[in-house]
């Protein structure tokens, strides 16, 4: 078989690949629709006695694990401080720290030292001390540990918590007033809820006082300004469509809430990986089907969550060859799964979904083009068929990134303006026509051997503010 023939098999079945892939993300934009749609219906219609007493929520722990953090972990505490929410407190958990992100706590918030047991509910490393203040209306606990990784921190955070739920928060991260009370709903509405999770979007360029968002704008960086969009395409389309049928395999580390004793019945997060929020979620899922109890697993649109992203090639680069290497070692521990009926949905749906149009996909989209490129080389197509294709398959995705745009264009229309969204648009194009595949130049150095338990090394930068005026 000489090489002619093999591009023209690639090319074929590249093209179905495609096809199948398009269909389904269109479905999926479609469903999502539909359900972001229904889910404000909902909303309108909601019992007020029941979601707006504040006598029915139920307590909360914040867990915020850190480790190198002292750039943004005080602006982080801060806006959970403010948080309008009856009853929760503050776990940080300091995972060996090579900066001064204790000394900022332990000054800012004038911690003191106590001497408290804590019960190791799940495995973790060992803490060196730890830190209380009972000066705010909230509790703030601070854990010393030795370092461990991101995982091993959740676990101490778990067992160092005082309520029966926890949120999983990143330590650059900012959430906004009301974010509590929102993610907390699918736990007062469903008695069988385990988990839910919020949406996520991109802080850099966005102005905060006190924890409170002022001010939203689009990142300086052009890099930034491109997973700004990336972040509404990925929150409000597959996520929202796999919520429908209870099948999510992901529920961000960035912005998370568990049921404390369901995490704990799986041995809380597994320090041996590092995609440690979707390892948790496949977990759950397992035991859950595996023990045929009932459980719903929640995703909660307008329950917002700012965090920052990379605004260089190389951090980004680490981070998507990160979240790939998780995922890939997430579905390799669970493959018992695929088209397994047992796990339903999961096992029939969102499973096949990840594998075949999640993880593979870098790989194929690359050689695909590759191939195409070779086609128009070897003169095996022609540039008008070239350059047809090339459209087609970019204007596929600037179509879905467009719907995403506009889907939040509805959904947040207070921090939306109209020039903003105009300018979206625009970088929807710039964003489908090399970004993407960037990304997934950046996710195929998943496929190499890596250091399994490293944290992802950003840098971080500080929050814009609001600028007051100085008193004379």
């Amino acid at each position: 078989m000489n090489l002619e023939i093999i591009i023209i098999y690639i090319n074929i079945f590249f093209f179905i690949y495609m096809f199948v892939y398009a269909i389904i993300f269109f479905f999926n934009t479609f469903l999502a629709s539909l359900t972001l749609d229904d889910f404000f219906i909902r909303k309108d219609h909601m019992s007020f006695s029941k979601l707006f007493n504040e006598t029915n929520y139920i307590p909360i722990s914040i867990i915020v694990p850190a480790y190198n953090e002292e750039i943004t972990i005080i602006d982080t505490i801060d806006s959970l401080l403010n948080l309008d929410y009856p009853e929760y407190e503050i776990c940080i958990i300091n995972d060996g720290s090579k900066d001064n992100t204790a000394k900022v706590l332990i000054e800012h918030f004038k911690l003191k030292e106590i001497r408290r047991p804590i019960r190791k509910v799940v495995t973790c490393e060992a803490s060196v001390s730890v830190y209380e203040s009972n000066e705010n209306k909230v509790r703030i606990t601070l854990v010393n540990k030795k370092n461990g990784g991101k995982s091993d921190a959740l676990n101490m955070g778990i067992n160092i918590s005082r309520f029966p739920l926890f949120l999983c928060i990143d330590a650059d991260s900012i959430l906004g007033k009301d974010s509590l009370r929102k993610v907390v709903e699918p736990f007062l509405e469903h008695y069988n809820t385990i988990c839910s999770g919020g949406n996520v979007k991109v802080s850099n360029g966005v102005t905060f006082d006190n924890g409170k968002v002022v001010k939203v704008e689009m990142p300086r960086k052009l890099i930034a300004k491109f997973q700004f969009i990336e972040y509404l395409r990925v929150f409000l389309t597959s996520r929202v469509a796999f919520n429908r049928f209870n099948a999510n395999l992901i529920v961000s580390g960035a912005f998370g809430l568990f049921d404390k004793q369901a995490v704990i019945n799986v041995g809380g997060y597994t320090t041996k990986t590092i995609g440690e929020d979707m390892e948790l979620i496949m977990k759950l899922h397992t035991y859950y089907h595996k023990n045929n109890k009932k459980y719903y697993i929640a995703y909660v649109p307008d329950a917002v969550c700012w965090t920052q992203v990379p605004e260089s090639l190389r951090v980004l680069k680490n981070q998507r060859k990160r979240w790939h290497v998780g995922m890939g070692q997430s579905l390799k521990i669970s493959k018992f799964m695929l088209f397994n009926p047992t796990y339903k949905t999961v096992g029939m749906l969102s499973y096949p979904y990840f594998l075949l149009f999640e993880y593979i996909t870098p790989l194929i989209e690359i050689l695909g083009l590759i191939t195409i490129l070779l086609s128009f080389i070897f003169k095996i197509i022609n540039i008008q068929f070239f350059i047809l294709y090339l459209l087609v398959y970019m204007g596929f995705n600037l179509i879905v990134t467009i719907v995403s745009v506009l889907l939040e264009k509805k959904m947040f229309k207070n921090t939306m303006t109209y020039s903003m969204f105009i300018k979206l648009l625009f970088f929807c194009i710039l964003e489908s026509f090399g970004y993407r595949q960037l990304c997934s130049l950046f996710r195929i150095s998943a496929f190499f051997p890596t250091n399994k338990r490293k944290w992802g090394n950003m840098i971080r930068t500080e929050n814009n503010k609001l600028q007051k005026p100085k008193l004379t």
